[in-house]
């Protein structure tokens, strides 16, 4: 048995910066993950990063933003296409290459203090009385032990496999399971170009009808001649072909087979849905793709990963400190959550649902008409009100089709609904049962298909 003040499962992103938030506090950590030591912080994924978390982590923790060989390419602009049409927003950032950055905060937290514990796999929670104590583990070829920890958090991603284990009778306020609804399923590939590309400091997020809807196309650069270019879509959407066909038939309509060679490929699936409302219990904290904090339009789960790994070390360290790690003690992580990305997360959760009604097609006219201009795209997806005169203006471009836009005002009203909401996402988890009933029965309204 070993024992420790955090135990943290999983290196990616929400873990590392977990550890390195509570090592730097002066807990004792204890971080382990599945993979070698050398391969931690690799992933396969988009690689995308906006500026935000960087700054945030930088302020808070004297991170420095990645740099030299971590960065592929910069990013000014976000761009939804269609075949005929696009949008462009403004949004920097970078696209990274993710192992040489996942690799210097490991050894960031590591010179905190934190103790890596490579190619060791977390088996099921240990939960005594309601309180979560820790995991037992299994080191490569090695008996299984324990871990026994006065906070454990778990960013072991998508499937979650500290949470998963904990008893629904125990734990009633911990969601359990995830809808096929609520994931995405998705195929990538690094490519190398003969010549160079166009899209240099650009994301490029492509609608095409060979694609089950809302899903997309995405083409990022990696730097000169060389681009991540991938397929996703949600796994309850029904389809006739493999997902590689797919993708193959709309890469190669950019670029056909010989002009290119592949360098790396995978696929992966990654949550796309509003955050978990409740990510805490006694002893217990989750975090990154364990808790759906990842975008639920762009999947970009990065930067939320890293801000969240940021509270959840946070939390965990003044839980410790006042000898109290109860549920309302470790609170104050899904407080910082909610304010900092989840009400932005839910209202584009509002706006994946109203692609999923008005179809691609309805998307193309929006975009093709110039119905909305950036401000006004960006102040609906916000729930501000628009006025009379304005929305006569809008309704003039969109004739015919007085649905779509009805559809582009219901995000609005539903935005400006859900921002009330979360102010009054309660302090203390005493209100949360009646918060969440609200929640849920406003944001199952809105998602019925």
């Amino acid at each position: 048995m070993v024992e420790t003040d955090v135990l943290v499962i999983g290196g990616g992103p929400a873990g590392v910066l977990s550890a390195l938030t509570s090592a730097k506090n002066g807990k004792r950590v204890l971080l382990i993950d599945a993979k070698m030591y050398e391969e931690i912080g690799n992933k396969i994924c988009g690689d995308a990063l906006n500026l935000e978390p960087t700054t945030f982590l930088e302020e808070k923790l004297g991170i420095e933003k990645p740099h030299g060989d971590e960065v592929a390419d910069l990013v000014e602009r976000l761009i939804f296409k269609t075949s005929n049409a696009e949008f462009p927003l403004k949004g920097d950032g970078y696209v990274l290459n993710r192992h040489p950055y996942g690799q210097r905060l490991l050894k960031q937290a590591e010179e905190y203090g934190v103790e890596v514990r490579s190619k060791t796999k977390a088996v099921r929670a240990i939960s005594e009385n309601g309180i979560v104590k820790g995991a037992i583990v299994r080191e490569k070829r090695k008996n299984e032990y324990e871990i026994r920890a006065k906070v454990t958090i778990d960013c072991s991603g998508r499937n979650f496999q500290i949470r998963r284990t904990l008893s629904e009778d125990e734990f009633p306020y911990l969601e359990k399971k995830m809808e096929k609804r609520d994931v995405a399923a998705s195929y990538r590939e690094i490519i190398r170009l003969k010549e160079d590309h166009p899209y240099h400091n650009e994301i490029y997020l492509m609608y095409h009808k060979e694609i089950p809807e809302p899903g997309y196309f995405w083409i990022f650069s990696k730097g000169e001649k060389r681009l991540n270019v991938g397929i996703g879509w949600f796994l309850d959407m029904e389809v006739e072909r493999g997902m590689k066909d797919h993708f193959w038939e709309v890469l190669h309509y950019y670029y056909p087979p010989g002009t290119y060679e592949v360098e790396d490929k995978g696929g992966y699936t990654i949550p796309t849905r509003y955050p978990m409302t409740n990510a805490v219990a006694n002893g217990f904290i989750t975090a990154g793709d364990a808790a759906f904090h990842v975008n639920p339009l762009s999947a970009e789960g990065h930067g939320p990963a890293l801000i969240a790994g940021y509270y959840a070390g946070k939390a965990a360290s003044e839980a410790i400190d006042t000898n109290d790690i109860s549920e309302k003690s470790l609170w104050q992580y899904n407080v910082d959550v909610m304010q900092h990305f989840g009400l932005s997360h839910t209202k584009v959760q509002l706006f994946t649902e109203a692609l999923l009604k008005i179809k691609i097609a309805g998307l193309e006219f929006l975009l093709k008409r110039n119905i909305f201009t950036q401000e006004q795209f960006l102040n609906l997806h916000a729930g501000s009100k628009m006025g009379k005169f304005e929305m006569l203006k809008l309704a003039i471009k969109a004739f015919p089709r007085y649905i779509i836009l009805f559809q582009m005002k219901r995000i609005a009203n539903e935005a400006a609904a859900f921002e009330k909401l979360f102010a009054e996402y309660p302090k203390t988890p005493e209100q949360y049962l009646a918060w969440q009933k609200r929640f849920q029965s406003r944001m199952e309204q809105i998602r019925k298909r």
